[in-house]
């Protein structure tokens, strides 16, 4: 199923990219996803930044940023309204080294959509136009932009705005198959994400839903040519973001062909989450470290009985604490007899 796309001189193998997330996809998750699933992502992209911060260098927009070598290829996702401001950033993103840029057209947040960013731009085509043609001109690296399938259900733009994208010179967009107005509700919009991958030649990753190998798979293949070995998709890869909160491991699963449910294997739970605790501590203070952590377990341990314990734990030491009497105590003996439970859609 997998294969891979490319973005100018630059290479995405496999075709699996760890989408964006605000709040999520700090340098130590985008690290702990690259350690958990070697060779298994193409792609990992920051969280959002806003241009505003980082045209006027605040100093947490600026530290947003930083990325670690081993991340690599890695993109940096910005948001905006201004033009001039967004191209200026667009410049911050090529001087810090970064493989690619990513336009953020699809945030849905009332706070970001009322300042004319994310998912806003879909309902100002033309001030989107002029944001594309300045930053492409301002880069030499690879432009990509990510957008949702429209404002509302009775303004879905996405072909339109793929168009626009393309022509302007963004050389790969992702599609979330949700509008503005769904936020995370309902189900995605596959049959919209394969028409806009059908209608520009540029390629087109699929987002929404993907949260295990089965999934994976269905969306891929989303007409049910799958059992055809002449098929092709018309997607050049998928973004996966929610399902990989769930399951830390998802692309490997995807990669595999196979299901790795991590709810089977107790230990490997705990070694994530010290993991992460331990890629945590070296970019964040103590009380940042805890909602961090929760936010994970919150998600990856749902069905261990230990779970509400640890999420009302208060504080980062704490749950060091606890993490080292599960992996050193008895408890590990009633965790294996947990039962897993089957992938869900998010």
């Amino acid at each position: 199923m997998l294969g891979q796309y490319t973005l100018a001189n630059l290479t995405i193998s496999p075709n699996l990219v760890l989408a964006p997330m605000s709040g999520v996809t700090t340098r130590p998750f985008r690290r702990l996803i690259r350690r958990y699933n070697p060779g298994s992502v193409g792609l990992v992209v920051t969280e959002f930044i806003s241009v505003e911060a980082m045209t006027r260098k605040v100093a947490r927009s600026l530290e947003m940023m930083r990325y670690n070598e081993d991340e690599r290829p890695v993109a940096i996702q910005i948001f905006g309204y201004d033009i001039e401001r967004m191209s200026d950033a667009a410049k911050m993103v090529e001087q810090s080294g970064a493989d690619v840029l990513d336009i953020n057209c699809g945030c849905p947040a009332p706070k970001v959509v009322r300042k004319g960013g994310g998912c806003e731009l879909m309902r100002q085509p033309e001030h989107l136009t002029k944001i594309v043609r300045s930053v492409r001109k301002a880069i030499k690296i690879p432009l990509t932009l990510k957008m949702r399938s429209g404002w509302d259900q009775g303004s879905r733009n996405a072909l339109e705005v793929a168009r626009i994208a393309e022509g302007e010179g963004v050389q790969a967009l992702a599609v979330h198959g949700r509008t503005r107005a769904q936020m995370y509700r309902g189900e995605a919009d596959w049959q919209l994400i394969y028409e806009v991958a059908r209608s520009v030649n540029i390629p087109v990753l699929g987002s929404g839903d993907v949260v295990c190998s089965k999934s994976a798979h269905a969306r891929m293949y989303y007409n049910g040519l799958a059992e055809d070995p002449e098929y092709k998709s018309a997607l050049g890869g998928l973004m996966i973001g929610r399902g990989a909160l769930e399951n830390p491991l998802v692309f490997s699963e995807i990669a595999a062909g196979t299901k790795m449910n991590l709810r089977s294997d107790p230990g490997l739970v705990l070694e994530i989450l010290r993991s992460y605790c331990d890629l945590l501590a070296q970019d964040f203070p103590p009380k940042v470290c805890i909602g961090k952590v929760k936010q994970l377990a919150s998600q990856m341990c749902r069905g261990h009985d230990w779970r509400k314990e640890f999420l009302r734990l208060e504080s980062f030491a704490q749950q060091l604490e606890f993490l080292r009497k599960l992996e050193n105590s008895d408890l590990r003996l009633q965790l294996a007899g947990e039962i897993s439970t089957p992938c869900t859609q998010l």
